[in-house]
């Protein structure tokens, strides 16, 4: 049992530490890709200068134009450009940091992101379109350079690779790469650099219950995007909890509690990040339903192992074809195809309220 003292003392703690760090961690736990839900997964790249990650980012009340919500997506991406960049987008280090939204219009569009960003632009600053498109390809080479070399240059010394790290900068943008990686861009990335320590703390903050945790994070939100370029961020409470459920500490506490005891706390949670009751019994339903496929996952993958053990061959792969067909029915052969791929969701680890 804690003391009310030591609770104050870490929720303190905590607070001054989440005020400046959170702002990188929340993004980053959402880089999940389609077939691998664990956010420990991805590597932070801590060195490149994309700005937040915004490609799962879906703000569903920006869609649709409706007497409600007359406002498109794109609409409002223009106005936010206009409002946040408009005076310095001249500036290279400016246009460079355009590429957070780049990478968000792509991801919400595969198909045909890459116009509709540039419509976007054109709309925004279209004296200025063409050039900040040349900026950001500039930037992905960069950035595609640093995925090819992580390794090499982790090995370095900080004075080595630095040089590495300046060399590259000059070689793609000449002189303009000391006004690129100004002094605003760079301390962005030094944010970015502190990403796992800061989940590492987050995610070890077993001191607190979930109830600070939330105060937490819902205060850190706040400090980190009011009246920032990222605002609408706050809006988007579906990706803000899911981010929550996502703290390893917060699923360790969810994993105690007995099935029934979980929904309602679950529920509550949502609640506290502004769901509406029909969107909390929606989402409850959803929660149901995934348990369920749970449920029948984790038997099939126990019955697997079985058949594994008494069969090879074309046997072999005949019981697994039934085996897929007694549990999943239609959806055999997509299963059939991420496990030829080494792929099987039901190894993913659980995150309640999440998937």
């Amino acid at each position: 049992m804690k003391t009310p003292f030591v609770r104050k003392a870490n929720l303190t703690r905590l607070l001054v530490g989440g005020a400046v760090i959170l702002s990188v961690l929340c993004f980053s736990y959402l880089i999940l890709a389609e077939r691998s839900e664990d956010f420990h997964n991805t590597n932070s790249r801590s060195e490149q200068a994309t700005g937040y990650d915004l490609e799962h980012l879906r703000v569903k009340s920006y869609g649709k134009n409706t007497s409600t919500n007359p406002i498109s997506l794109e609409d409002r991406l223009v106005a936010e450009l206009k409002q946040y960049y408009g005076k310095t987008i001249s500036e290279k280090s400016t246009q460079a940091m355009l590429l957070r939204f780049k990478n968000f219009i792509t991801g919400m569009y595969p198909d045909d992101g890459e116009s509709r960003f540039y419509a976007i632009l054109k709309k925004a600053f279209p004296a200025l379109a063409d050039e900040i498109m040349q900026t950001l390809q500039k930037m992905e080479q960069y950035n595609a350079w640093l995925e090819e070399n992580e390794r090499m240059l982790a090995g370095l010394s900080f004075l080595e690779k630095q040089g590495m790290l300046w060399e590259k900068r000059r070689d793609l943008f000449g002189e303009d790469a000391d006004i690129v990686w100004s002094e605003e861009v760079l301390a962005y990335e030094e944010r970015k650099q502190d990403m796992k320590d800061t989940i590492r703390m987050l995610d070890s903050s077993d001191e607190t219950t979930i109830d600070e945790k939330l105060a937490i994070y819902k205060s850190t939100l706040s400090q980190a995007y009011a009246d920032s370029p990222e605002a609408y961020i706050l809006e988007n409470t579906g990706m803000l909890a899911k981010v929550f459920f996502s703290i390893d500490s917060v699923q360790e506490e969810l994993a105690e509690l007995d099935p029934d005891q979980r929904k309602l706390e679950i529920a509550r949670i949502r609640k506290e990040m502004g769901y509406t009751s029909k969107q909390i019994d929606e989402l409850s339903a959803m929660d149901d339903y995934r348990s369920r496929r749970w449920e029948t996952g984790l038997n099939y993958m126990e019955e697997r192992g079985t058949v594994e053990a008494n069969y090879t061959g074309a046997q072999l792969d005949d019981q697994l074809r039934l085996l897929r067909e007694k549990y999943f029915k239609h959806e055999a052969k997509t299963i059939e195809l991420e496990e030829k791929d080494g792929f099987f969701r039901f190894e993913r680890k659980r995150y309640y309220g999440r998937n």
